[in-house]
């Protein structure tokens, strides 16, 4: 040990014993610490540092000198044993005693503790001896890092370790191993899990598993150890106030593993408190070892008290919860054997590939993930306030239900200060409008009081008092008894009565969650009856309410005679709800003791005059169980009354009771009863009526007749369709079981309506039917005994009914999708009435669906709780039948269908196939497929949705995953989907057109080619149907046909009439004619790609003569002889533009002149000086332009120019000149010239000129964003061009005097075509029969999407720029809802063909640096990439990637690049990243202009950029104008946003951050708007 470690030692000691917790002992003895002063005094203890842990005994031998000094006497049972009591002192303070040896012994631990510290250095981390605490990088992301910061002080202050080392050799316990080694699985194990991305508390983690049995020093003689502990824990951590650290170290007992749901910091600590285990060897010394968690099963088996058959059980389902935990951990990447092999994440196999264990697995690791996640966002205070906000700003009861489902599944994990905002919350409730919420907030309110100190009940020391300081249940229980009795006084009175009417549902919610503890709560209660005379009416009645809802089981003898005192007191009472309520409740305490004296003759006394409910009631119940035969009149009346909004709710139940007993006597007019009462379900103004009158519908169901029940459930279905919450929310759970009399035939048809409905628009209505469907699922066992059928038709109707539930979960709004959740998880896996076979069957065929569903759907805020109670429900209920129920035989697999196909869109003939090949016993697999390139289809993950919502409710039909590419051309792909399902038979499902036709099979067979598979063949029936021949099929061959109707259905059909607006449900599912209405789907989409043909023009070089003889044809001869001479005098060249005839439509000539040649040509020495000096280069000098007058004058001179300056700056020529030949000056041509930023070389002068050497280059091309025939609109081209122009104009003011290059689309499109054809080595237009080339080509920027190269196959990869919500940054990703780019660079590589890569430009290569990676990794080979104009930047990086790149103009430098289309809102754009789209089929996008965004263009004054954001706004705006007149003129209706997407490409939205667009406004409004706002931030001059 070096001299710096022991002066650094010396250092710490003099710092320790200077320090406050240990002064205050050593105060007076400053003389005796000189020794310890010196430089030298650790010097002593360097031999103890031998490679070995130290030892107290021998530190304390070196010690003893000061000791003696500061304590002459050693202390009775010696140093060693009294120090470690005086540390277990120092955590727990006893009765004030005498401490004459403390000095000693805070010295002999301030040197044990500056030891270890350097012992933990020098020696090798030991888990058993070390603990290796958080650093402060770790512990920056901890919510509860003050309170780890504040442990590890008081680690130091107490003395902890020291006493733990202390306890090695004074005790026979390993104490510190088993801490120290408990410290180290868990927060081994936590890191792995953060790294993983798993939400964990590292601070939490690490302190509660350092402090977890710290209660184990406070533990004093006799006391139980193993059961105390946990208390004296817990004492530590609140006393020291870190509470949030001491409630998961205080709560490590393996029983607190019992609940459902734990945080993934308790779930840690247990696992690793389980783990590690203090053993016995033969001596009987204990030792500690780390096991594994089987081995540890059987450990504490061992050691555990009374182990009986039920406590091995409640010990197996612990076991199994740490089981599931170990396996997530494993999933996550977590080395669970320490060893440090942690890895990342095990990729996930997707749904369909599973085997049925592997999906039971993945489901189970996805309910302890989301638990786990859920947790985390309840128990943090932050997060749970959110979530409290999130629920009281919520206005919509079916969310605000989630809400309260949430609190009532996991209420019991909730910290106190958590319970008590949740109960004032609940509170708050009781006043909502809604009195479904108000019954669910006030039970929730006392499942919360009875649960205040829920949890495993640790066991408490003899003599402890309860903290006074904290709040008890039976307090929570008074005051809020207290506070629904007696509302403020300044709350309106309808909020008072409300909250007064939820009291009986929270007394009887309280009594249920407490068993055992009855009494504890009713006392309270029941000193509310003791004083009747005290009372007031609207209290007593409440209270009479109250008592009337109490169950049998807390009306003891006591209580009833109580009760019955007081209601006959409130008997004599005038207000005649009280009298009412008075006799409903004596009425039920006589039923319940015949005995009691008082209740018949108080009801024989009450008075009736004023009430002739009243009267026939009394007379009714005095009657004793007669029959009640009421008048028509009489029955006339009830009805009007309980219409009447002001008739009182307790008079309405007596009425519904006196009609019930009526329609017992078998003399009433049933049907009109039964009418009055589906009426009240839905229309009555309360709740308690509603519910009263459906249970009345219910036990009058069985006294109709058939043709009767199902008139009345045909009323209550139609009461569903109305969708309006007021009259449909209390429908279901009365329809749902109503429905369950109505015989086979008359259920089915009810269930057809159901089915109808499910696929409504409205989700009020989709939820109200799946609420419906939930009910009749969950007690459809009844129906057996009621109306006997087979066991086929029994099991169908019951497959349908959660078919129909299926479907609700791919709903296509969330709203159903969330209503599906709740359903599946109350009424099917958590329902105590629906048995256990049939949970496991509904578990068996919805397994994977449910897990591929899970994937799918976005867990928005909302649907993550939804998702929460499923799953909560799932979980409970797979751990039980896994445990004890011997698991699930899910029987031999079923062999594969494997059906390809673009399904754009998944038809009813496709889902009639699926149905029929499901039939014959197969697992269907739909692959929606990217292999039909020449078609124009909807993006992927769309065609996903639509077959997803289509097959939603159909079982063993599964999609099959994007990112597994199988072209059934390629047989290296289908030998990969073979190996995906070994042991099992892979068969295609193909048509026999497919088979007669397809490339695939006219190959020659290979070792996994088609032809090796099995088959199942649908045949076409038509009557030009060709007979296809199956002899090249080897493998075993099903032939199919579909009923005609079916194969009548196409595409094309379902295009035609999406155009018109009809009614396509029998052609399509109607759920996804719903969605592809809402989404603005196939219109004006023609199901073929166009295919991209060569263009008319060409721009080639002209000899004197041909440019002589085109000059005449637009000039007087003799100025046109004159030009030909001065052109050929000078040298000029001469550039023409030709169509496809070989016409000359326009000239234009040039001279590239070098400096020495600029006199000679321009014969102005001053204009020869000015040009050199600025040009620093070569020139080049345009000397005219010849273009005919005509509409397309001005387009054919810019085309020409561009022509012209491209090739100059080709050459690199840096300056340019425009100085006209005598005669061939044109204020066209100068105009033109203007809009490329050319300017007056010098004040007063003719010449124009621009600099070249870093131009702005403008892309032409928003005809290409625009669908025909709007694209070739003579009003639509007008707009663009004028656009153009404007646009032109304006971004020469950006740099001026420097080049504006435009270059046009359309020429780049066509000039690539021919690049690429001739490339791929087929001709430039198409051919019959077609022949294809060995190339793929892949457009993968915005360039030739949609169309197709001739004779190529042409894919395109479909990437954008995404930009993060904040524009602070963005990447090169998919385009939205397309597959994410390595599944489409996979499926290119399926087509097995080289790659040729084309893009618009290639600049900095944002987009290929992102593909490149992709297609390395997927061998795809690159043949050449194409692009339409490229930089020398770009070539550089072609050299670098090593691809070869042409290009059709060839740039060196730019300054700026604009594509005219993204500046353009509603037309162009580049997407934002947003988890929800925007309706219509609108994507969120953003234009760089104002005020959507900051221009990202460098070098732009506010000026300039306020008026190049107004030109792109007033452009947009005119160009969006004339396609909405156009579209008018064409379709008679207006162009909305809605219907956007039948005019534009790629229809995209300004993304305004939360705002939505009003999609039944046309898109110039919306930009009259944004121009009104732009001009309000007009800059300052």
């Amino acid at each position: 040990m070096n001299k710096k470690r022991i002066r650094q030692m010396d250092l710490a000691l003099r710092r320790r014993l200077a320090d406050r917790s240990a002064a205050d002992w050593l105060a007076g003895r400053e003389q005796l610490l000189a020794r310890p002063e010196g430089d030298s005094y650790m010097q002593r203890f360097a031999p103890l540092f031998n490679g070995t842990r130290l030892r107290c005994a021998d530190v304390l031998e070196l010690c003893r000198p000061e000791l003696s000094l500061l304590c002459p006497s050693d202390p009775a049972e010696g140093w060693l044993a009294y120090t470690y009591d005086f540390a277990r002192r120092l955590l727990y303070p006893e009765r004030e005693q005498d401490e004459p040896c403390a000095p000693g012994a805070v010295f002999f631990l301030s040197v044990l503790q500056v030891l270890f510290a350097a012992e933990g250095e020098l020696l090798p981390h030991d888990p058993a001896y070390t603990f290796d605490f958080l650093t402060e990088e770790e512990l920056a992301d901890s919510a509860c890092a003050p309170s780890y910061t504040k442990l590890l002080r008081q680690w130091k202050r107490e003395y902890i370790y020291e006493l733990m080392r202390l306890g090695l050799e004074v005790t026979p316990f390993r104490t510190l191993e088993h801490i120290a080694g408990v410290h180290h699985v868990a927060l081994t194990a936590a890191r792995a899990l953060h790294r993983s991305g798993t939400a964990v508390d590292l601070a939490l983690v690490s302190g509660a598993a350092a402090g977890h049995d710290i209660g184990k020093f406070g533990c004093r003689p006799g006391e139980r150890v193993p059961y105390l502990h946990y208390y004296y824990t817990d004492l530590w951590f609140r006393r020291r106030r870190m509470t949030d650290i001491g409630h998961i170290a205080a709560n490590h007992s393996v029983w607190d593993l019992e609940p459902d749901y734990l945080s993934v910091e308790a779930l840690l600590l247990i696992y690793a408190d389980f783990r590690v285990k203090q053993l016995h060897d033969e001596q009987g010394r204990e030792i500690t070892r780390i096991s594994s968690l089987d081995e540890s099963f059987q450990v504490i088996l061992s050691k555990l008290d009374d182990v009986d058959g039920e406590k091995k059980k409640r010990y197996t389902r612990v076991y199994a919860r740490l089981q599931d935990f170990e396996r997530y951990m494993i999933d996550r990447g977590v080395d669970v054997t320490l060893c440090g092999g942690d890895t990342a994440p095990l990729p996930e196999k997707h749904a369909a590939l599973m085997t049925d264990d592997e999906a039971l697995h993945a489901l189970t690791m996805r309910c302890v993930s989301h638990n786990i996640e859920l947790m985390a966002r309840l128990t943090g205070q932050r997060s749970f306030a959110r979530l409290l906000e999130l629920a009281r700003g919520e206005t919509n009861w079916r969310r605000l239900r989630a809400y309260l489902s949430v609190f009532e599944s996991y209420s019991l994990y909730l910290h106190i200060p958590q319970k008590l905002l949740t109960l004032t919350f609940l509170y708050e409730l009781l006043m909502h409008r809604e009195g479904d919420i108000r019954r669910q907030a006030a039970a929730l309110l006392g499942e919360i009081i009875a649960g205040f100190h829920a949890g495993y009940a640790k066991e408490r020391p003899q003599g402890s008092r309860p903290d006074p300081r904290s709040t008890t249940d039976v307090e929570q229980w008074r005051l809020y008894l207290d506070k629904m009795l007696y509302p403020d006084h300044k709350l309106m009175p309808q909020h008072r009565r409300w909250i007064s009417y939820a009291l009986k549902f929270a007394v009887s919610s309280l009594l249920s969650h407490a068993p055992g503890r009855e009494e504890h709560f009713l006392a309270p209660v029941f000193a509310y009856y003791r004083r009747p005379e005290e009372t007031e009416d609207g209290v007593a009645f409440q209270l009479l309410d109250t008592a009337a809802a109490l169950p049998d089981a807390a009306l003891s003898p006591v209580h009833a005679r109580e009760l019955c005192d007081f209601a006959v007191f409130m008997c004599r009472r005038e207000d005649l709800t009280v009298r009412l309520a008075a006799v409903l409740l004596l009425d039920r305490l006589h039923r319940l003791y015949p005995a009691l004296p008082g209740p018949m003759k108080a009801i024989a006394a009450v008075r009736c005059d004023d009430s002739a409910t009243l009267r026939w009631l009394r007379d009714d119940l005095l009657s004793g169980g007669g029959p009640l035969l009421l008048p028509e009149d009489v029955v006339s009346e009830i009805f009007l009354d309980n219409l009447k909004t002001a008739t009182p709710w307790i008079t309405k139940q007596a009425n519904l009771r006196l009609l019930t007993d009526f329609a017992r006597s078998g003399k009433s007019p049933a049907l009109h009863i039964a009418t009055h009462l589906s009426n009240l379900i839905k229309v009555s103004d309360r709740v308690t009526v509603r519910h009263s009158a459906g249970s009345a519908l219910l036990e009058l169901a069985p006294r109709l007749t058939a043709d009767q029940r199902n008139e009345v459930a045909v009323e209550l279905c139609r009461g569903l369709e109305l969708g309006q919450q007021e009259f449909t929310k209390y429908i279901p759970d009365y329809l749902g079981r109503f429905a369950l009399w109505l015989p086979p035939a008359e259920l089915n048809e009810v269930l057809d309506d159901l089915h109808v409905n499910l696929s409504s628009s409205d989700s009020r209505v989709t939820a109200s039917v799946l609420d419906t469907v939930g009910v009749i699922y969950e007690e459809y066992d009844v129906y057996r005994a009621r109306f006997p059928e087979t066991d086929e038709a029994y099991r169908r109707r019951r497959e349908r009914l959660l078919g129909m539930l299926m479907r609700g979960l791919c709903g296509i709004d969330d709203a159903t999708r969330q209503e599906a959740m709740f359903v599946l998880g109350r009424h099917v896996f958590g329902s105590q009435e629906l048995s256990r076979h049939e949970k496991r069957r509904a578990f068996l065929l919805t397994e994977r669906k449910l897990l591929a569903a899970h994937y799918e759907t976005p867990d928005r805020e909302l649907t993550f709780y939804y998702r929460a109670f499923m799953l909560g429900k799932l979980y409970r209920f797979i751990t039980e039948e896994r445990l004890f129920h011997g698991g699930f035989d899910f029987g031999p697999p079923r062999p594969v269908a494997f059906f390809p196909g673009t399904f754009d869109p998944f038809t009813l003939s496709h889902k009639g196939i699926v149905r029929a090949i499901r039939d014959l016993g197969f697992e269907v697999l739909l692959a929606i497929d990217e292999f039909s390139w020449s078609k124009r289809t909807q993006p992927y993950r769309v065609r996903r949705r639509i077959v997803s919502m289509s097959v939603a409710d159909e079982f063993h039909v599964h999609i099959f995953p994007e990112d597994f590419p199988v072209n059934i051309a390629n047989p290296e792909n289908l030998r990969q989907l073979r190996q995906s399902f070994l042991g099992r038979s892979v068969s295609i499902v193909v048509g026999s057109d497919v088979v007669a036709h397809a490339s695939s099979y006219q190959k020659m067979p290979q070792p996994d080619s088609i032809h090796t598979f099995d088959h199942v063949i649908f045949r076409r029936t038509e009557p030009d149907a060709v007979q296809a021949d199956y002899s090249c099929i080897t493998g075993h061959v099903v032939e199919l046909t579909l009923p005609p109707q079916l194969e009548e259905i196409s595409s094309t059909r379902i295009r035609e009439a999406v155009d018109a607006n009809r009614d396509v449900s029998n052609l399509i599912d109607p759920t996804v004619q719903e969605f592809i209405y809402r989404q603005g789907l196939y219109l004006r989409e023609p199901q073929d790609k166009p295919v991209l043909r060569t263009e008319d023009l060409s721009f080639l070089p002209a000899d004197i003569r041909e440019t002589a003889a085109f000059l005449r044809t637009m000039l007087p001869r003799a100025t046109a002889e004159s030009l030909t001479e001065l052109l050929q005098r000078c040298g000029d060249d001469v550039m023409v533009c030709r169509d496809a005839d070989g016409t000359v439509l326009g000239a234009a000539s040039y001279r590239c002149l070098d400096s020495q040649h600029l006199f000679a040509r321009l014969g102005d020495p001053a204009l020869s000086a000015l040009v050199r000096q600025n040009a620093g280069g070569r020139a080049l000098l345009l000397s005219g332009l010849f273009v005919p007058r005509g509409e397309r004058q001005n387009d054919l001179c810019q085309l020409l120019v561009t022509e012209v300056l491209t090739l100059a700056l080709s050459r690199e020529y840096t300056y340019g000149l425009y100085c006209p030949l005598e005669g061939a000056a044109s204020g066209y041509g100068r105009q033109i010239l203007l809009l490329q930023g050319f300017l007056p070389i010098a004040e007063g002068s003719d010449t124009l000129a621009v600099d070249m050497r870093c131009p702005i280059v403008l892309s032409r091309n928003v005809d290409t964003a625009i669908k025909a025939p709007f694209s070739t609109s003579p009003r639509v081209l007008a707009a663009i061009g004028n656009a153009h122009r404007r646009l032109q104009a304006s971004l020469t003011r950006l740099q001026p005097g420097s080049l504006v290059l435009s270059l046009s689309a359309g020429v780049i499109y066509h000039r690539l075509l021919q690049h690429i054809t001739a490339r791929n080595g087929v001709p430039a237009d198409p051919v019959t029969p077609r022949v294809l080339g060995p190339d793929i080509c892949v457009p993968y920027g915005k360039i030739l999407r949609g169309v197709a190269v001739p004779n190529t196959v042409t894919k395109t990869l479909r990437t954008d720029k995404v930009y993060e919500p904040d524009l602070s940054a963005y990447s090169i990703e998919a385009y939205p809802d397309y597959s994410p780019l390595p599944d489409q660079v996979r499926t290119i590589h399926a087509f097995d063909r080289p790659v040729i890569l084309v893009d618009d430009m290639l600049h900095d290569g944002k987009r290929i640096r992102r593909i490149a990676p992709l297609l390395a990794e997927t061998h795809t080979p690159v043949d050449m990439v194409l692009v339409g104009y490229l930089t020398g930047m770009g070539r550089d990086l072609m050299e670098q990637l090593g691809y070869e790149a042409d290009a059709i103009y060839y740039l060196p430098n730019l300054r700026l690049r604009f594509v005219e289309s993204t500046l353009y809102p509603f037309i162009g754009g580049d997407t934002v990243r947003r988890s929800e789209g925007l309706p219509g089929g609108l994507q969120p996008a953003v234009n760089r202009i104002l005020p959507y965004a900051a221009p990202e263009f460098t070098g732009m004054d506010q000026k300039t950029a306020w008026e190049l954001s107004l030109c792109c706004l007033e452009n947009a705006r005119d160009i969006l104008l004339a396609l909405e007149t156009e579209f008018r003129a064409l379709y008679a209706r207006n162009l909305t946003l809605n219907r956007l997407g039948e005019a534009v490409i790629l229809p995209l939205c300004p993304d305004k951050g939360g705002c939505t667009y009003d999609i039944s406004r046309a898109a110039s409004s919306c930009l009259e708007g944004d121009i009104e706002v732009l001009k309000r931030m007009r800059p300052a001059d």
